[in-house]
């Protein structure tokens, strides 16, 4: 059982440094494979005083990876900013299979419709299931199969195995999407932070008591001290978690592949 949650958030100025679609459709789509690499339960997307347009189109673009192959386009109408979506890499996680559902797998599946006998639900078989409870309409819900033969019974039922992420577009600024989420640490991303090996000590006593970690990560004009300015100790701790850097700059979708690699060894560290 998962005993923390990870939460990151991200500006939605992260697509505006480039007005090209297929570039922007890559850059949201490192961050959506990040996430899935390490488990992240939840992307929460800040305002950083951009066009409300960029933050629907990183949530649409990471919603729509984070959805089963086989439901996409009954939940995703066809729309210019989604042009692109051949590119984004497959997150390959357990909500994602690409084998024939057999009896007892765990699917997502979309409720289609309510009869009489429950809920008609298409979990990707070869025909559409019915779950006995009466289900909301055009939601995802995960169901377990309970029965595969003539007819393919299934509840609402979640494994006990990462499921995926959550997107939340909050329309706040970082500091209301923070009080928002409500984490129970907060971690700050900083070139100009003390590195992370030089406190390592202390991050791993933190990171390991806290049951709800949030990593911040700035803008691609802005820092954290910039984006918080007088709330910027709502940070529990603030890091350089790329020491050394080759480079005159990290991209911030750079920076939450390798801040999150990090954290993914210290918090699988066995004491």
């Amino acid at each position: 059982m998962r005993n923390r949650q990870l939460s990151i958030f991200i500006p939605d100025s992260l697509t505006v440094e480039t007005k090209d679609l297929r570039l922007k459709t890559y850059k949201v789509g490192i961050i959506g494979r990040s996430a899935a690499i390490f488990k992240a339960d939840r992307i929460v997307i800040y305002n950083d005083n951009t066009d409300p347009e960029e933050a629907k189109f990183i949530s649409n673009i990471l919603t729509y990876m984070n959805t089963p192959q086989y439901l996409r386009k009954k939940v995703f109408p066809i729309k210019k900013e989604l042009k692109h979506v051949g590119i984004l890499p497959p997150l390959r996680t357990p909500h994602h299979p690409t084998e024939i559902p057999k009896e007892g797998d765990f699917r997502q599946g979309l409720t289609l419709k309510r009869t009489k006998k429950g809920t008609v639900v298409d979990v990707g078989a070869e025909k559409l299931a019915l779950c006995k409870e009466k289900l909301t309409v055009n939601q995802i819900v995960s169901f377990k199969i309970k029965k595969l033969a003539k007819e393919i019974i299934i509840e609402p039922d979640t494994p006990d195995v990462y499921w995926g992420y959550e997107t939340l577009s909050t329309c706040n600024d970082l500091y209301e999407s923070i009080m928002e989420v409500k984490p129970s640490l907060v971690i700050g991303t900083s070139r100009y932070a003390v590195t992370i090996t030089s406190i390592l000590d202390e991050v791993k006593s933190k990171t390991k008591n806290a049951k709800h970690l949030a990593i911040l990560f700035g803008s691609p004009y802005s820092g954290l001290h910039e984006i918080l300015g007088d709330k910027k100790e709502i940070m529990d701790l603030e890091l350089n978690t790329v020491p050394s850097q080759g480079t005159e700059t990290v991209r911030t979708e750079e920076a939450v592949l390798a801040t999150l690699s990090v954290f993914n060894v210290l918090l699988n560290i066995e004491t």
